[in-house]
This record gives structure tokens, sequence and C-alpha cells, in this order.
């Protein structure tokens, strides 16, 4: 019984992956028609009501105690706030592939988070698994950059998302011991909404040509809405609850194939022998990374 229970989470944090991999593709589709914050804002109102309305039919929804809400406020700040700014506003200047081989690095950071926070020992396949994975996004981004797909301003949004989703899983990991997985991403939604209202209302409310927008236009807002803002991240804390914080974020490793493959189909990125070979030498390097072994000896200092 639990194996079957395993493999079930193992298959929603596949799911994830797959959406999120998908998301940068809806970004670019969602850029032809609204700017980053226009995007963000509809993305954060559809999929709040949509995760209230669940989550009070299912009577899953349970209100943070006090000294919890300033915990809440952080996660919501981390992601979706500073995220959905480095990923939407990085996404402008950089490919959909680089963007998602950056964001799966993330694997990558979290055991260094979480040697500072949990003490969790680093062993030496981490530190090769992050050389040789930095290695394949260095390839990615000098492929990128000879095309012009690479300023350093998108790449450095981008590395801003990681290192929020890195603080947002810290804050995830506490939190998910006392509630519920609906209730947390709603109010993560729901104040990350909050968030936003001001950057949306100061840079892009007024510009927007509501008139001359179709259906057609939303359908990438909804996508993400819909599956990245709520299906996907119910998958990925069911994950956390059940695997704990190191063994769910290995599932990023795959976003950047779904990404490529999809972005060469629907985007018609390019797709050089070079850039293939950075993915498979980053997402090498992610795996190598988390590579547990059982020693046989100890060394000097009993690591």
């Amino acid at each position: 019984m639990k194996s079957e229970g395993n493999l079930k989470v193992y298959i929603a944090l596949i799911l994830a992956m797959f959406i999120w991999g998908l998301s940068f593709i809806w970004y670019k589709q969602a850029f032809l028609a609204f700017r980053p914050a226009t995007v963000i804002i509809l993305r954060l109102f559809i999929s709040a009501p949509l995760l209230l309305f669940s989550a009070l039919m299912l009577r899953r929804l349970k209100w943070p105690a006090i000294k919890d809400i300033k915990y809440f406020l952080l996660l919501a700040f981390f992601e979706p706030f500073l995220y959905f700014i480095g990923e939407s506003y990085g996404m402008l200047y950089v490919s959909s592939t680089l963007a998602s081989i950056i964001v799966a690095t993330i694997p990558l950071i979290t055991p260094i988070a979480g040697y500072y926070y949990f003490k969790e020992r680093l062993k030496i396949n981490n530190y090769f698994g992050i050389l040789i994975s930095f290695t394949g996004v260095v390839l990615v981004v000098y492929v990128d950059g000879r095309s012009g797909e690479a300023p350093w301003f998108g790449i450095l949004l981008m590395i801003l998302a990681v290192l929020s989703t890195v603080g947002f899983t810290i804050l995830l990991k506490r939190l998910s011991e006392k509630y519920n997985t609906l209730s947390i991403v709603w109010f993560q939604n729901f104040i990350g909404g909050i968030y936003f209202v001001p950057l949306f209302l100061f840079t892009e409310a007024k510009s927007i040509a509501w008139s001359t927008l179709t259906f057609k236009d939303f359908i990438p807002v909804i996508y993400l809405s819909i599956f990245a803002s709520s299906l996907a991240f119910l998958f990925f804390i069911q994950g956390v609850r059940k695997l704990g914080m190191t063994k769910s974020v290995v599932f990023m490793n795959f976003i950047p194939i779904v990404t490529a493959i999809f972005a060469m189909y629907i985007l018609h990125e390019k797709l050089p022998w070079l850039k293939v070979l950075g993915i498979l030498i980053a997402i090498s390097g992610l795996l190598m990374s988390q590579i547990v072994r059982r020693p046989k000896f100890r060394l000097i200092n009993g690591t």
C-alpha cells in the first residue's frame, strides 16, 4: 500500500513538472496580447476563486493561526510575487528553453539551503552535480547569446525566480506540516494577487485595449491560471508533504525537456546540437547531484 501511495505522488510530481514545462510556452503566447503584470494579475485572479470554491466544496479550507500569518505573507512574497516578477519579466528577454533550464537549477540550490536551515549534509556528488549542471547552463547561454536571445538582464531576472523558489520551498516545509494543500495554495495565490495590484495599476492597467482582445488571447492565460497556478502547485505541495523538500524538487530536472520539445514544435524555437548538448549536460549534472549512495567507509571527519 505504501508503494502504491508513493506511485501516486510520483505521478503527481511528474504532472506538475510537465505543466510547468508547458507554462514557459504559454507565457510566450500570452505575451502576444498582454504585458507581464497583466498576465500575472489575470492568472492569480482566475486561479484564486477556483481554488477557494474547491476548498469550500471539499470542506478543506483551514484558516491560518495568528502566529502563522507572517509565514503565509512571506510565502506569498517569495512565490508568487518575487517568482512571477523574475519569471514573467525574464521571459521577455530569454528563450523559453533557456528560462526552463535556469529554473531547473532549483534542485542544485535547494540542498545548499537545506544544509544552512535544516543541517542537511552535502555530499561530494552534490558538488560535482552543481559543477556539471552549471557547465550545461553556460553552454545553453552561450548558444542563445550568439543568436541574441540571452541578455544578462533576463538571466538575472530568472535567477531571482530561482532564489525566490528556494525561499518558498523552505517556508512550505514548515506550513505543509500544519495546513492542507488546498488551503496553502489558495492563501498563496490570494495574498500574491493583492501584492500585484499596485504594480498592475501603476504600470499597465491604463494601457490595455480591452475592446481589441478576443477569447483566443485569453486562452494561454487561462491555461496558466488553471494548470500552472492551481493544479501544478497542488501536485507539487502534495509531493513535498509526502517525500520532503529535496526529493520533490529533483523532479524539476524534467522541466527543460518538456519545454525544449514543445518550444521547438509550437514556438518554432531553434534547437541546434550545441543547445541539445547543453540541456543534456545540465540535466546529467542535476541527476548526479541527487544520487544517494550508502558509503561503505567513513572519511577522517566522519562524513
